[in-house]
């Protein structure tokens, strides 16, 4: 069991990271689209990466009402890692209820 709990730590540590990385990278190249294409969605999501509002724009996929083939493009991407995020936590969080 102990060796059970470690791995899942370490693998939701894993998809955290990785989630973070793919949803900070996408996250400037989505902005730069949406001020440039569709600013009033950037309005309404803000220019905050870390909002809940921006976070939950990614996770709803709320980019596919556009109907921009290029921002969903780009926009699935963070859309996998706000999830992985997500996914990481959540085994985190059971690997020390485990414990």
């Amino acid at each position: 069991m102990h060796a059970a709990r470690e791995f899942m730590l370490l693998a939701g540590l894993g998809f955290f990271v990785a989630g973070l990385t793919t949803y900070l990278m996408t996250w400037i190249l989505v902005v730069v689209h949406l001020r440039d294409h569709h600013p009033q969605e950037r309005a309404r999501i803000g220019g905050f990466m870390f909002t809940p509002r921006a976070f939950g724009w990614f996770l709803m996929r709320r980019y596919v009402a556009l109907g921009d083939r290029s921002l969903s493009g780009l926009a699935r991407l963070g859309a996998i890692g706000a999830w992985s995020i997500v996914l990481g936590i959540l085994a985190v969080i059971a690997s020390k209820a485990l414990g």
